[in-house]
């Protein structure tokens, strides 16, 4: 009888012996990876599938002016209600006798340096805010993305404001977007009686700005690849104008992505207001997430590069326990529970914590993972192998890779 799960090295292998221990998570077959490239493969991992989910958007909503519409509407409505009903004004270091929206910019910048979108605020003020970004691993999704997480910001700043003394209303503006080709990222929000401006659309959120020359340019020998709290001269905490800190230990669960925050939302409310189907939205999704999966390894270089990245032995045939190494790397990096029904030459079965997995609170985050290593093992490994969900327990997802044969795939 074979057994489920092949032998491997526990992970606590060495404890009480005189080596450091050092934050990481482990391959099946040993290999180590560090708790910061953890967090940026994580991190790409779900950008590159959220540029996937961007296209199933597009092909839903073909026109862009209707499509980017309905997503900065449906993204301010619900930021502001979370701003409204679900505050955190000190975990963002926003205080009593702040009022106006300008307390928005902390929000901004605090979610922003958690998601490794790295940069600086050059300008903090009751008139006028201005946050500058390096780098954006979102800036291979879309555009409308970039107009979206603009005007959710608005919708949390509006929120802020309503809840606080009376004070100065900002319109935020994104006046670069690295989604759109330029260097930065680059958030003003100026107060319209002092910078006055003429009225625009909701999802017409992008600039110029007015206050164009007071706007601070970053050269690029002394932009910054890190987040605060993975560089020296921050002491390696991401601190606040209002001294708000936070060391790396807790960014990991906060790792949202842009699917989940902004995407697959705007895909539901497409269904809501008649766009399309649950089905024909579904359908689409699958479709392009298969195929985002099958590009990922379609070079051969691409799979010899991630049997040497997972410590793959050089002995085993491809099969289902290599895309199994990719996915545990994913689930641990995302702090995802999962348990390992079997793992050996035959099959592959994972029960994943499907909140652990959607952890923005978007159950059709996990299908989506789904359908994409569904692709991902037809190239990885080969196209007799499949990726699909069966038996599973209530609030799990039981995935299983083994050998398929489907007529009609």
């Amino acid at each position: 009888m074979t057994k489920k799960i092949d032998e491997r090295i526990p992970q606590d292998s060495g404890n009480g012996a005189a080596f450091k221990t050092y934050n990481a998570v482990q391959s099946p077959w040993n290999k180590l990876m560090s708790y910061q490239d953890a967090l940026h493969y994580a991190s790409r991992f779900e950008a590159v599938l959220s540029a996937a989910v961007a296209q199933a958007y597009r092909i839903i909503i073909p026109d862009y002016e209707t499509r980017a519409s309905e997503m900065c509407k449906e993204a301010y409505q619900r930021l502001y209600a979370t701003g409204l009903y679900y505050p955190n004004d000190d975990g963002f270091g926003i205080h009593p006798f702040m009022c106006g929206s300008y307390p928005g910019a902390l929000i901004g910048d605090k979610g922003d340096d958690a998601l490794l979108m790295c940069g600086r605020c050059q300008d903090f003020g009751t008139y006028r805010c201005e946050k500058e970004l390096d780098v954006c691993d979102w800036d291979i999704c879309c555009s409308e993305l970039c107009r979206a997480t603009t005007m959710s910001l608005q919708g949390q700043a509006d929120a802020t404001a309503t809840r606080h003394r009376k004070g100065k209303k900002l319109d935020y503006m994104m006046v670069e977007a690295k989604g759109c080709g330029d260097r930065h990222c680059r958030i003003v929000a100026e107060n319209r009686e002092k910078y006055p401006a003429p009225d625009h659309e909701l999802w017409q959120s992008f600039g110029p700005a007015v206050s164009q020359d007071y706007i601070k340019y970053t050269e690029e020998e002394d932009t910054v690849s890190e987040s605060m709290m993975f560089r020296e001269e921050c002491n390696y905490r991401f601190v606040n104008g209002t001294n708000n800190e936070t060391d790396s230990s807790n960014q990991m669960v906060n790792l949202s992505t842009a699917a989940s925050l902004y995407l697959l939302p705007a895909i539901d409310n497409a269904v809501k207001l008649g766009y399309t189907t649950a089905e024909n939205a579904d359908w689409i999704k699958k479709c392009v997430l298969e195929a985002s999966g099958k590009a990922m390894f379609g070079e051969r270089y691409a799979i010899r590069a991630c049997r040497e990245w997972l410590g793959y032995p050089e002995q085993y045939p491809a099969d289902g326990r290599l895309l199994g190494g990719v996915i545990e790397m994913l689930l641990q990096s995302l702090v995802c529970a999962y348990e390992i029904e079997a793992f050996n030459k035959d099959e592959v079965i994972y029960v994943i914590d499907r909140g652990g997995l959607a952890i923005t609170g978007t159950q059709s985050l996990c299908e989506a993972h789904l359908y994409m290593w569904q692709g991902m093992v037809k190239t990885l490994v080969s196209a007799e192998w499949s990726v699909w969900e069966e038996d599973s327990p209530k609030g799990k997802m039981r995935v299983k890779i083994a050998k398929k044969i489907d007529k009609f795939m």
